[in-house]
């Protein structure tokens, strides 16, 4: 075989390898994994879907505090952060030296993080009246009533206005298409009734896919006590 030969043949192998396409990865399926990479991959998503929610619902309560309980709800939260690390730290250290531990961590900050989140979520959609709820002072201002009519009491995280209903066919971003205020609203909003285990409650999606989720987590809930704000999206 000559030199020119082989150097066409080496480029002929070089083409093929290129055009060849190349195979996806099937999606992880986490209710099925039973490797311990497998897992590790699928804990340490739950912790981190837990506290994207976790940050997204203490962002809305902040927002409804007055100073100084605002000032009280940050040092909890950092008193919780240090107690979320410890007392993991006291469940899994024991097994430090496994290949099991990292699962073990992520695990244990998923289900202290849901039990924080629970706590928090109770406070932002607390009735009117709840002693165990911290007062809330943010949301928007009560509009002046015309002459004659009877004002009509602000609701945090009341529903949107039925004059700008979010396009089903606009894709972008919520806090792009609908601003943030009103982007901020849905997030809230989505936040308080989905059960999802990844809830689109996040204003760079569409406003259209967290207002579905707002719908079905309204509907699951029914007549058991729903957020004022679930009556404006009954079909």
């Amino acid at each position: 075989m000559t030199c020119k030969t082989i150097l066409l043949s080496a480029a002929a192998l070089a083409i093929a390898v290129a055009v060849m396409p190349t195979a996806r990865a099937a999606p992880l399926d986490c209710a099925a994994a039973k490797t311990q990479a497998d897992l590790a991959t699928c804990t340490a998503k739950d912790a981190a879907s837990a506290d994207t929610v976790l940050n997204a619902v203490y962002k809305a309560l902040s927002g409804r505090l007055a100073a100084a309980d605002l000032e009280r709800l940050r040092d909890a939260q950092r008193a919780w952060i240090s107690f979320r690390d410890k007392e993991c730290a006291f469940r899994t250290k024991p097994y430090a030296d496994g290949s099991v531990y990292s699962s073990l961590v992520e695990t244990c900050k998923a289900e202290v993080t849901k039990a924080r989140l629970a706590q928090l979520q109770h406070q932002l959609q607390c009735p009117e009246g709840d002693l165990s709820c911290v007062p809330q002072t943010g949301g928007a201002k009560p509009v002046a009533a015309a002459p004659g009519t009877k004002p009509k009491p602000a609701t945090a995280g009341a529903a949107p206005a039925a004059s700008t209903p979010a396009s089903q066919n606009d894709t972008r971003p919520c806090v792009q298409s609908a601003g943030k205020a009103k982007s901020d609203q849905y997030v809230s909003q989505c936040i308080q009734v989905s059960t999802a285990t990844h809830p689109p409650c996040n204003g760079q999606n569409a406003c259209s896919m967290m207002i579905e989720e707002i719908r079905r987590g309204c509907a699951m809930i029914g007549n058991d006590n729903p957020p004022a704000f679930c009556s404006a999206y009954k079909d």
